[in-house]
């Protein structure tokens, strides 16, 4: 037998919990992967399971607690049980705010001109 802890075993068709770090995720496209603790594959998290627990994102470094079980595409996160972003690391604001001109770079036009 092996020295792992279940929850109660896989019977019923119940996850089993996990602890990780959010190695990334993209609201836009709504998913993204957790980084168990224990060092196994990675695992699917989609925005389906943050919404359920009332959550939009899940900035990358928090740590998560969740339920996983087998998915469509492999192992994903069934249930979000707790979502700590205090761990997250800061998005870095350049990606968020672009820079705007506010008139047109001067120099050559693109139309090359010459007759």
């Amino acid at each position: 037998m092996s020295e792992r802890h279940q929850s109660g075993g896989s019977a019923g068709g119940a996850g089993t919990e996990l602890r990780g770090t959010i190695k990334w995720f993209n609201p836009e496209k709504g998913y993204g992967f957790v980084s168990p603790a224990d060092g196994s594959q990675d695992v699917f998290l989609h925005i389906s399971a943050l919404k359920q627990a009332g959550l939009q994102d899940a900035p990358e470094g928090s740590t998560i607690h969740c339920e996983v079980g087998q998915g469509r595409k492999g192992v994903q996160v069934l249930r979000v049980i707790q979502l700590d972003q205090s761990t997250a690391a800061p998005r870095p604001a350049a990606q968020q705010q672009r820079p705007r001109r506010p008139f047109p770079p001067r120099g050559n036009s693109p139309h090359h001109g010459h007759e």
